[in-house]
């Protein structure tokens, strides 16, 4: 499985929809206004800064206070990753990989896979554990205060 990106957006007023929605579609406009011309890696607009506390994480931080990416590609080696708790609520979403969630709080373990979502609260921390000894790609969508 390969992807072009993983989009974050803010709340907005002037968002242009394509699909998947029952509010206004406008393909036209959408496709006027975006370039479709490659450009290599190191042109990215937002290149990742990769963490010094983990080895697997990359941060994608615009200059906007709103939100952040994080891409997480841990091996499959790895039997059990700690997603680190932060001052603000965050979503995770599994791209690819196997795993069973834990939290301090939950009452049972959450079984995730590709294309599963996770909210995790404010200050809460989440251990991944692989149920199946393959790579995982998760990207989490959160605030930096």
């Amino acid at each position: 499985m390969s992807s072009d990106c993983v989009e974050c957006m803010a709340c907005s007023d002037n968002t242009v929809r394509a699909g998947l929605t029952s509010k206004f579609i406008d393909v036209p406009t959408l496709c006027e206004m975006l370039s479709y011309t490659p450009s290599p890696s190191k042109d990215r607009l937002f290149p990742p800064k990769w963490s010094q506390e983990d080895p697997y994480l990359s941060l994608y931080a615009p200059p906007v206070p709103d939100f952040a990416v994080m891409k997480m590609e841990v091996p499959g080696s790895v039997t059990e990753y700690k997603v680190s708790a932060l001052d603000s609520a965050s979503i995770l979403l599994m791209v690819q990989g196997t795993v069973t969630a834990s939290t301090p709080t939950a009452q049972a373990v959450i079984p995730l896979q590709r294309g599963g979502v996770l909210f995790i609260g404010a200050n809460e921390s989440v251990s991944l554990k692989l149920t199946v000894p393959e790579d995982l790609l998760i990207f989490r969508a959160c605030c930096l205060l």
